[in-house]
């Protein structure tokens, strides 16, 4: 190989490590900064984030910052929530002693609407009911699918966003990833 091909080819190489390491610079900015969002977005203070626990009450989902949270995403027109709520109660009841708390949030829906479809189905104890009034949170993580659940660490960092119906197995792997690296 001459100097000039040399010469080519290790300007070559320099270019391509530059794009490379510019790439992941930007991407992992990126990451950072939809973390940032999704955090945000769970503990804002904005005037559209307004929940409602079970008794109809206002609540600042500020009490859940550095806790491990699983964040599951329902409505009662869902034919999913049925099917879903008895995995994330047995979870919850499983982990409740190890500092992981369990919401449920309702998607905008009315009071009287969210009872009529709980009185539809068991009891689930181990499971906080939340209403999410303005659908705050659901457009804050980019939701698409029903139901949605997205599990953060204590750091509040989304570890695992699932679309679609939580299957327990993958849940259980995920939490336990979260209590090992934290312990």
């Amino acid at each position: 190989m001459n100097k000039k091909n040399f010469v080519i080819l290790l300007i070559l190489v320099v270019i391509i490590l530059l794009v490379a390491g510019l790439t992941y610079f930007i991407r992992s900015e990126s990451i950072k900064e939809a973390q940032n969002e999704a955090k945000k977005t769970l503990f804002s203070t904005d005037v559209e984030a307004q929940f409602l626990d079970a008794g109809n009450n206002p609540l600042s989902l500020s009490v859940y910052q550095d806790k491990i949270l699983v964040v599951n995403v329902w409505a009662s027109w869902s034919p999913y929530t049925a099917v879903e709520f008895p995995i994330l109660n047995e979870v919850a009841s499983s982990y409740k002693d190890k500092g992981v708390h369990f919401l449920v949030m309702n998607r905008k829906e009315n009071q009287s609407q969210i009872e009529r479809y709980l009185a539809t189905i068991p009891r689930y104890d181990n499971l906080e009911q939340i209403t999410d009034v303005n659908d705050f949170f659901y457009a804050g993580v980019d939701g698409y699918a029903m139901p949605e659940t997205v599990i953060y660490n204590s750091d509040g960092k989304i570890i695992k966003h699932i679309r679609g119906v939580v299957v327990q197995a993958e849940l259980e792997a995920i939490l336990n990833e979260i209590l090992a690296e934290q312990n």
